[in-house]
């Protein structure tokens, strides 16, 4: 199939770059893993950051500020100010779409507060903010013509003479390996929390697969080692409970019914606060029972209903025992400002990028702003880059090489249990790469990881059925964790100091002469990586020359 420019991933800087490549006249496809609306966009249920013209108090400078603070000195100035001041044009275009964000009495919108800043900014919809968002994102693209393929789950970037040709991708209905040509491509795919399996707010089906996609394509990683827990997660499910509790004046509270700590700073510092509290001896919860039912059921029906059906517990009367999970991934595939990679016609957008927006720690409702914003820009630039370019032809030795590959997941023996190991895959990167880390814990994950490594190869298929086999899918998802949990690892051990999400108890304290200087992993032949540390303007001058006359 041909197309001019193919999207992969459906939540919403997906869904954005896929409409506005529409909008360019384009031909274009979606391509999404499982069902459209089950992305992490539709579960992050907060808000949605932007400075309004309605709000004097509030100033870009500020937003921008914040932003750049939370970052802990690895964020990209240019992308956060882009982002920022594009901030109250993507409020405007989602209301005029339909999105029906929470108003006052006076008829403009509200906004709440969120942990690190200086002024409430965060407009929102209930604590169902993602999903309205998605909603009508997802019904926008259909109407305007893109072409949705729901439950294609993409194996390889396929190219000719190094340049784009392609995407081959596994189709689940009835395991077939399918090649799609392409002009250009948005990589919009997510990212890599869920790989601490059981202790992650995110969906099943987030298992990093664009990553590892990307190393295996020679694009670089970036930042691996910043994971982001979420501080407020039911202990037995790691169900999110939005920061919207907090915002609207949940407490934090152990046993006793003592605050411990300000409920409003930012999410590592706060997660950091949890965990020792409870390394210590402690139980501790999220007190909604002084807010009364009225606002919680305006403000904060789904948190009540995540506490009934997840915990049993009515958040009306009694306190929600809490943890933090890994929530949110800073690291991602290397992009400029403009969203373009180390592949021409290739762009990358939302969290499977490194944008530099976020640096070593994400500012609580800026992830569906900077998934919005780029979502666009990578829309309208693969719209352009597909306008000049041309069709390439298709290796299908390539994709033959695909269809050996399944059909020896399909039909081999399995000698190891693949549920079993993703669990305990998650379980070692929580206990050894979580909240806090050191050499010897990072030590003892990098060779557990890589013993599972050697044992992945004997995982196949128990059910030979052909017909969305969801044993298939979680064994390619499976080996694909096993190499973003590599390099996730192996940035965190290069990194010696803390930074951000990143805290190690051997290297307490920030180093100043890692400021602004990210981590690089570079995969180099058959399975090596290689890790170095680039600042953030240290290559690029030849893309530039070449973007000035035009050869782009």
């Amino acid at each position: 199939m041909l197309y001019d420019v193919i999207v992969v991933g459906s939540g919403v800087s997906g869904l954005y770059a896929a409409l506005y490549a529409r909008r360019a006249g384009l031909n274009v496809a979606l391509i999404s893993k499982s069902t459209p609306l089950r992305s992490n966009s539709a579960v992050a249920s907060g808000g949605i950051n932007a400075v309004l013209k309605a709000t004097r108090n509030d100033l870009y400078r500020q937003h921008i500020s914040d932003t750049i603070k939370s970052a802990d000195k690895l964020g990209r100035f240019s992308t956060v100010a882009a982002m920022v001041t594009g901030s109250t044009k993507i409020i405007e275009e989602l209301s005029s779409m339909g999105v029906a964000f929470d108003c006052d009495e006076k008829g403009h919108l509200s906004q709440r507060a969120f942990g690190g800043t200086a002024e409430k900014r965060t407009c929102y919809i209930a604590d169902r903010t993602g999903a309205s968002i998605t909603q009508t994102l997802f019904t926008q693209c259909r109407k305007e013509g893109v072409k949705i393929f729901p439950n294609h789950l993409m194996l390889s970037i396929a190219t000719f003479k190094d340049q784009l040709s392609g995407i081959t991708i596994l189709r689940r209905r009835d395991s077939q390996v399918i090649a799609f040509a392409c002009k250009s491509l948005v990589l919009a795919g997510g990212g890599y929390a869920g790989i601490y399996r059981g202790h992650s707010t995110n969906s099943q089906e987030s298992s990093g697969d664009l990553l590892a996609i990307a190393l295996r394509t020679r694009m670089r990683l970036v930042n691996m080692e910043f994971v982001q827990f979420h501080p407020t997660t039911l202990t037995k499910s790691g169900t999110l409970i939005s920061e919207a509790a907090r915002g609207e004046g949940a407490y934090i509270v152990d046993e006793h019914g003592v605050r411990f700590t300000d409920e409003l700073q930012t999410r590592d510092k706060l997660s950091r606060d949890i965990v020792r509290h409870q390394m210590a001896g402690h139980t501790v919860y999220l007190d909604f029972r002084h807010l009364g039912e009225e606002l919680i059921d305006k403000k904060l029906p789904s948190a009540r209903k995540h506490a009934l059906n997840g915990a049993g517990i009515d958040i009306l009367t009694e306190l929600l025992p809490i943890t933090p999970s890994a929530h949110y991934t800073m690291g991602g595939i290397w992009s400029r400002d403009d969203t373009s990679s180390d592949i021409d016609n290739i762009f990358v957008c939302g969290e499977c990028a490194y944008s530099g927006v976020h640096g070593a720690n994400r500012l609580g409702g800026n992830s569906l702003l900077e998934g919005a914003y780029f979502g666009k820009l990578a829309g309208i630039n693969a719209a352009r880059a597909a306008k000049k370019g041309e069709f390439h032809p298709i290796d299908y030795a390539q994709v033959a090489k695909e269809s050996r590959y399944i059909e020896m997941i399909l039909e081999g023996e399995s000698r190891f249990n693949i549920n079993t190991m993703r669990t305990n895959l998650g379980n070692i990167l929580y206990k050894k790469v979580g909240v806090f880390r050191d050499h010897d814990s990072l030590a003892d994950a990098l060779e557990y990881i890589h013993y599972l490594m050697k044992r992945s190869s004997g995982l196949c298929c128990v059910n030979k059925e052909r017909s969305d086999n969801v044993e298939l899918l979680s064994i390619i998802e499976f080996r694909n964790s096993l190499t973003v949990a590599e390099s996730v690892v192996m940035s965190a051990m290069a990194r010696e100091e803390s930074r951000g999400v990143h805290y190690r108890d051997d290297f307490p304290q920030s180093d100043d002469k890692n400021d602004n200087v990210n981590t690089i992993i570079r995969r180099l032949t058959g399975t090596f990586l290689r890790i170095s540390f680039e600042g953030h303007l240290s290559s690029d001058w030849w893309y530039r020359l070449r973007k000035f006359f035009h050869v782009l």
